[in-house]
């Protein structure tokens, strides 16, 4: 991952809606999440992954590079997926079934299968994902995604700013909150709208 600012990376506070944002902004044709370890690195950084499990997906990514890409390109199907809902969300648009579909599939990913497993003194019966499918990496992000939809969303806002694609949850007490961030989008903003205003001084 190039080395984007932390906080550009927790803007929205919830992981699906960070997720989110990993997209460069309107006109530019950067990209946080370039290739699967950008995906890892960005999992780990909002702990949806611990560092034992990013090591053994990165593992994963170097020893079955087909299947690690082709989980990738569904990350980024995902993406597209999740901003499109949360678009609906920011607009209270109705969600479409196709959407909600894909998150459904998304959530099986790691799903895994019924198993034993130890808890002392005994066993008890637990869920575990196939371990060797790069796909449950994004299952995360999908449960993620769930839980915003199951809530209603009611809380998603997109950034004021009309070149500035990021999404956030705004818990302010007024609910008025416009920016992603008062560092990234709101002091520009302000600025430009100061020099609508007043114009800039013509020198004598």
């Amino acid at each position: 991952m190039r080395s984007p600012r932390r906080e550009v990376l927790k803007i929205g506070e919830v992981l699906a809606l960070d997720f989110a944002n990993t997209v460069s902004a309107a006109g530019d044709p950067a990209d946080i999440l370039r290739s699967w370890s950008d995906l890892i690195d960005f999992l780990e950084l909002r702990q949806a992954v611990s560092p034992a499990e990013g090591g053994d997906l990165r593992t994963m990514g170097e020893q079955d590079a087909r299947r690690s890409a082709a989980a990738f390109d569904a990350g980024l199907r995902l993406r597209e997926t999740v901003r499109s809902i949360l678009a609906a969300m920011a607009t209270r648009r109705p969600l479409r079934a196709g959407w909600v579909a894909q998150i459904n599939e998304a959530l099986r990913w790691g799903a895994g299968a019924a198993r034993l497993v130890r808890h002392d003194p005994g066993w008890q019966l637990g869920f575990a994902p196939d371990l060797a499918d790069p796909l449950r990496a994004l299952a995360p992000i999908a449960r993620s995604m769930a839980d915003l939809v199951a809530s209603g969303g009611r809380e998603v806002r997109k950034c004021a700013n009309p070149r500035c694609v990021r999404y956030f949850r705004d818990r302010s007490r007024s609910g008025r909150r416009r920016w992603c961030s008062m560092a990234v989008c709101g002091n520009r903003m302000k600025v430009a709208a100061h020099l609508r205003r007043h114009g800039r001084r013509r020198p004598a």
